[in-house]
């Protein structure tokens, strides 16, 4: 199946993989940076308000001093230091703690207090508190550029497993377009070598290629038909579908086929009470044709075909049985992929269990298959019920 996938496929996967990746990445270290910048704020407002307070007790002592100006340091423990700083970047027109440089002591934190004689500029060692922030701010950074690159093959591998149901999507139409191409080729292969040996006059009369060519004609329009079918099929659900009575729809379809039965040397006939769902008519009898079309294909010389409507509860059953050979439990779950025939081909296309499927899935049902081989078939579609209508 993956080898009808172009080569491009992979490719362009992997480039909207590592596309979410990256994206995913720099918004991860985005969202981490901000983390830090506010983690940051926090210890360093923390950290400030420490200084600020160890400033403010010293200050109350030595505003109470008379004359008390200038420039006062003192150490953790509020000791005044002997040494006079030599404040660099030391703006007295400013308030508030500051953090400044000194050649001798180092970082200090400064505050600006007034006094009785004058302005006391008051500071206190501060290279602890300053290596501190400095490491906070380098673990912070390290984190946010760590969180970054690890997102980067995690967000590869989560845009992975969320891309999965697309590439399977990619995979399944690749699929599909080469077997309808395949199932196209055939007839058309047949139509231009009918016409060549007509024109030439070799095997075949033109009458001959004719009739030919309009038989591989139909085999073409009857494969249109089915693809226009399943895509019907495939389409999303029409808000307020008509009400449907499905006894009477398997009636008529039953009626429809009783010429396709009888040329199988197979008897059909429909059973059941009305039912009604919120089925679109003419899906509902597509449905119940491409299964019952298949039941009669499969059918021996004097098999029965009998399909079924009831109601169970809130749930509407058609069932079509058959007693033809019967279908391994190794093909049961690939019946209803398109094309799909396994080794029962009879000569169709593979479509109709995937139309009934779709159709079925569609309306909020599904369809199931039970199946024992040598003694036949039911394919059963279950549906949500619906109040008949209003006479």
């Amino acid at each position: 199946m993956n080898q009808l996938a172009p080569s491009g496929h992979p490719r362009l996967l992997r480039r909207s993989r590592w596309r979410v990746a990256v994206l995913g990445a720099l918004v991860v270290a985005g969202v981490l940076a901000l983390l830090s910048t506010c983690a940051y704020v926090v210890v360093r407002s923390a950290t400030y308000a420490h200084l600020s307070e160890r400033l403010e007790h010293a200050a109350v002592r030595a505003t109470g001093v008379p004359g008390a100006s200038g420039y006062l340091v003192i150490d953790e423990r509020g000791r005044p230091l002997l040494e006079t700083p030599e404040l660099v970047d030391a703006d007295e027109s400013r308030d508030g703690l500051r953090i400044i440089t000194d050649p001798r002591l180092g970082s200090l934190a400064v505050l600006r207090v007034p006094s009785a004689g004058g302005t006391l500029v008051i500071a206190t060692p501060a290279q602890v508190e300053s290596q501190a922030l400095a490491e906070v701010l380098r673990v912070l950074a390290a984190l946010t550029l760590v969180g970054g690159l690890v997102a980067l093959p995690a967000g590869y591998a989560l845009a992975g497993v969320a891309l999965r149901p697309l590439d399977e999507a990619v995979r399944e139409r690749n699929e599909f377009v080469a077997l309808a191409s395949h199932q196209l080729r055939t007839p058309l292969s047949v139509i231009k070598t009918a016409a060549e040996l007509g024109r030439s006059g070799r095997g075949l009369s033109p009458r001959e290629a004719l009739d030919t060519i309009l038989h591989q004609a139909g085999r073409i329009e009857g494969l249109a038909a089915r693809l226009t079918a399943l895509a019907r099929a495939e389409r999303d659900t029409t808000p307020g579908s008509p009400i449907a009575n499905l006894a009477e729809i398997a009636r008529d379809v039953v009626a429809g086929l009783s010429e396709a039965a009888r040329q199988r040397g197979a008897s059909i006939h429909a059973e059941g009470e009305s039912v009604w769902v919120a089925v679109d008519p003419g899906e509902a009898a597509d449905m119940l044709t491409a299964i019952t079309e298949n039941a009669i294909q499969f059918s021996p010389t004097g098999g029965t075909v009998s399909v079924g409507v009831e109601a169970r509860g809130e749930r509407a059953i058609a069932q079509i049985r058959d007693q033809g050979p019967g279908i391994p439990s190794a093909e049961l779950p690939l019946v209803t992929d398109p094309f799909y025939q396994g080794g029962r081909a009879r000569g169709g296309y593979g479509l109709g269990l995937a139309i009934a499927r779709a159709i079925a899935e569609r309306h909020d049902g599904q369809l199931t298959i039970d199946s024992v081989e040598g003694q036949g078939t039911t394919v059963r579609i279950t549906l949500p019920q619906r109040a008949a209508p209003a006479a």
